[in-house]
């Protein structure tokens, strides 16, 4: 498990909070996109410290943790600059971008600007082959269409939606904290990308 403290427990109790906090009392004003972005960012890296990835025996508790994102826009620009100098525990943030059609091999975590569906359902395919992805996306449809967390505004709020269907299949453990602030949805898609 990556994180931003040595205890498991003292982390979720610490972080759990500020979470709730950002989530409950973080309205934007639907004008402003650079404090949208900004909040959203903000929720990018406090994802990153609830999720179990699976066990890589190939990498060291200090090797780099390798965010990408692909696409362009207000809060893919912000979670670049957000997550330039974080760290999960020992780990570095090393953040990326690369455009749609590019592999996924060796990346921890994607944040997905793109809206194109293709391009988009291309990228959830990437991530679906390289295995133990955790995808990140804004619109209410990022997580019914096989992304893992979707960001999305309602009320003014910023609000997230999580596939938990798509994070098991990823191999991924979302901690239960994390769960219960937020609605649980199911993808519409299977893996392949067809309607069920």
């Amino acid at each position: 498990m990556v994180g931003a403290c040595v205890s498991r427990r003292r982390c979720i109790t610490r972080t759990v909070p500020l979470l709730a906090t950002l989530l409950l009392s973080a309205p934007v004003a639907a004008q402003n996109a650079a404090d949208e972005a900004q909040v959203k960012a903000a929720f990018v890296y406090n994802f990153l410290k609830f999720v179990e990835w699976p066990a890589d025996t190939s990498r060291g508790p200090q090797d780099a943790f390798v965010v990408l994102i692909v696409g362009g826009g207000a809060t893919a620009d912000a979670t670049e600059r957000f997550l330039a100098s974080k760290q999960l525990g020992a780990r570095p943030v090393v953040v990326r971008r690369s455009k749609w059609d590019q592999s996924l091999a060796g990346v921890n975590a994607v944040f997905v600007a793109e809206r194109d569906a293709k391009k988009l359902r291309h990228v959830l395919d990437a991530a679906t082959t390289a295995g133990g992805v955790l995808t990140i996306g804004e619109g209410e449809e990022f997580a019914t269409h096989g992304g893992v967390i979707g960001l999305l505004v309602e009320n003014r709020r910023v609000r997230f939606d999580i596939d938990t269907d798509a994070a098991q299949a990823a191999g991924l453990q979302v901690s239960s904290k994390l769960l219960a602030l937020t609605r649980v949805v199911h993808s519409t898609t299977n893996r392949s990308g067809a309607r069920p």
